[in-house]
């Protein structure tokens, strides 16, 4: 029987230079696609920073707003129940307060804080004494005004005002930035509460 191995070493010979040239095409594909991931990366990086930057932002703006809401509240609880005549004035007594409210702040209001300002009010419009006249005292930028007779920190309850209720009024805001990549915002927020004033006598 006679046999020829040329054929088949030509056979061999075109199947290395088959497997060769998918090799090639297989190195410039991944090439390719390596190129196509960057661009699309590079579309891609700076909507992923926004979108970071952003949530970062917000969370932080979200945790003044509850500090300052949460400031508000406390600061009426204790003015409530804090007689005035357990300081020589009514100025004193709304230094506490803010004192207080900067301490219930965690921070948010602190000296320094963009923004700062503490209003504490005692409103009660039949007052005839000095320590029972609707006072407000304010605290803007780490400075601390002197108190003001006959003026309150907002318009409240009707009901109350109607009833000539006393009620203590603390109004706390600070401003805050909200970046996003190239966009940058001051946001200012704020909060509020009322309470009726219940240290009975202690006017």
């Amino acid at each position: 029987m006679f046999l020829c191995t040329r054929p088949l070493s030509v056979v061999y010979g075109h199947g290395a230079a088959w497997e060769s040239t998918t090799e090639h095409a297989s190195t410039r594909l991944k090439f390719f696609d390596r190129g196509a991931a960057l661009v699309e990366l590079a579309f891609a990086l700076p909507l992923v920073m926004m979108l970071i930057l952003g949530m970062v932002s917000a969370g932080i703006a979200f945790n003044h707003q509850l500090a300052l809401t949460h400031t508000a509240r406390e600061g009426g609880r204790y003015a409530a129940t804090l007689p005035v005549t357990n300081f020589g004035s009514i100025d004193l007594w709304l230094a506490e307060i803010i004192n207080q409210a900067v301490d219930d702040s965690t921070g948010s209001l602190d000296d320094g804080v963009p923004g700062q300002y503490i209003c504490v009010a005692y409103v009660h419009p039949n007052g005839i004494l000095d320590t029972d006249k609707t006072t407000k005292r304010i605290i803007e930028n780490s400075v601390l005004a002197d108190a003001v007779i006959g003026e309150s920190c907002f318009d409240d309850d009707p009901g109350l005002v109607k009833l000539g209720q006393r009620r203590v009024q603390i109004l706390v805001r600070r401003d805050t930035d909200f970046n996003v990549l190239v966009f940058s915002s001051t946001l200012t927020l704020d909060a509020e509460a009322v309470s009726r004033f219940e240290a009975a006598g202690g006017f």
